[in-house]
């Protein structure tokens, strides 16, 4: 007898039901009719592993896990790429936000660019049906807002009425939200890009608005995002190059932790990311961050828990990013590991071998028996499955955490 059984009973489906579509249904908040793009984002149609994202953090942590989230997509009217979607729609806000939870995101650091732009129209079509979702861990899921220096096209006046402006606007509208993102009970606003773009005098923004923690972005200007004047801490970001190399430098990643180490009463933000292609987006050009089959999204795990533990947590990891598609970034439709899945019967024992090991979580056994899917779940590093009758299975490899999943062929056994 299998150990571990569980039955799981798929309400409606009749039992000529394909194990594809209901074994492998999309399982995003993705279209499931957009299809794969150029840069290296799956489809739509992807279905993607939901274990929990802090598995892949040292153990005991309690980091505030964030998506990145660009809500500018308006249903297909996109210039050059066309996601199927409008970030303004509530079923797919509530899908985006079941998403989240589903796989253990704790947040959102909303892309903002104006209270005139469609980032700010489509968040407060969001922001009151974020109150509606906890986390696995049982908190609220939070949001918090991410001044994008792209705002600076959408007020008039010097830079820094600009950005006064537009705090004036998001501390009305959003940063007493219950659900707001707080450090030490003040709120988080990030800086993508501000001080980079001048004539910003942050220690007269610091003395305006005092209960407000700004992080910066951490490759936007020299001093660093920890150096910039009244800086609350900073966020690290991918950062792509003009040629495609295998493997590509994460040495950006051990500077900024290293950094963040001479700053141990600041905010440290920390990055994870999939891997970057700016062939969709005219602006950045050839720019490359090889992905490597699962390998970049893992490697960002391993740099964190290099210089972080349980004793010297880590505050806020941001995935970078949710949703860009046009740069090959969105980890929605999760991450291809490009795996492979080999089965082969021996009597009544089921041998499995696939490719890129190290990218899978676990496996699971599956059969189709009294009008039900039937699942038994092994380690990965299982090579072998006894079975105890006769019949057709599939073995799903679950992957690691974002990972795409996968399925064998049938697997028959007289």
């Amino acid at each position: 007898m299998l150990a571990g059984v569980a039955t799981l009973f798929i309400a409606g489906y009749a039992q000529a039901q394909t194990a594809q579509s209901a074994l492998m249904a999309p399982n995003t908040s993705a279209n499931a009719a957009t299809k794969a793009f150029s840069n290296g984002t799956l489809a739509g149609g992807t279905n993607v592993s939901k274990v929990n994202v802090h598995t892949l953090l040292y153990p005991g942590n309690t980091t505030k896990v964030l998506v990145h989230y660009l809500p500018w997509f308006d249903g297909g009217n996109d210039t050059g790429v066309n996601v199927n979607y409008s970030n303004g729609n509530t079923t797919y806000v509530k899908a985006f936000f079941a998403d989240l939870v589903s796989r253990g995101v704790d947040g959102v650091m909303v892309d903002w660019q104006g209270q005139t732009d469609i980032s700010d129209q489509d968040w407060l079509i969001s922001q009151p049906i974020i109150h509606n979702y906890t986390t696995l861990s049982g908190n609220k899921l939070s949001f918090a807002i991410m001044l994008d220096a792209n705002l600076l096209n959408n007020y008039s006046g010097t830079n820094q009425n600009k950005v006064m402006a537009a705090l004036s606007y998001i501390n009305s509208h959003y940063l007493s939200d219950a659900s707001y993102l707080t450090y030490n009970g003040k709120p988080v606003v990030g800086d993508f890009g501000l001080t980079a773009a001048g004539g910003v005098n942050w220690t007269a923004i610091q003395n305006a608005y005092p209960n407000i923690q700004f992080v910066h972005l951490d490759n936007a200007t020299s001093p660093d995002g920890f150096g910039i004047a009244k800086s609350a801490g900073s966020f690290l970001w991918v950062n792509p190059t003009s040629t495609d190399v295998t493997p590509p430098d994460l040495s950006t990643m051990d500077d900024f932790y290293t950094r963040s180490n001479l700053h141990p009463t600041q905010i440290t933000m920390g990055a994870a990311y999939k891997g970057f292609n700016g062939a969709l987006a005219p602006w950045d050009g050839p720019t490359f961050v090889d992905q490597q089959c699962g390998e970049t999204w893992l490697n960002s795990f391993t740099k964190i828990n290099q210089y972080f533990n349980s004793a010297k947590q880590l505050p806020f990891l941001q995935l970078v990013t949710w949703d860009d598609y046009y740069e090959g970034t969105p980890l929605e439709t999760g991450i291809d590991n490009c795996l492979g899945v080999t089965t082969s019967v021996s009597s009544r024992t089921i041998k499995v071998s696939f490719t890129h090991a190290d990218t899978v979580d676990h496996l699971e056994l599956w059969s189709y028996s009294n009008s039900a899917w039937v699942q038994a779940s092994y380690p990965a590093t299982t090579t072998t499955i006894p079975v105890t009758k006769a019949g057709t299975y599939y073995v799903k490899v679950v992957g690691k955490p974002f990972v795409k999943n996968a399925l064998s062929s049938a697997i028959v056994v007289n």
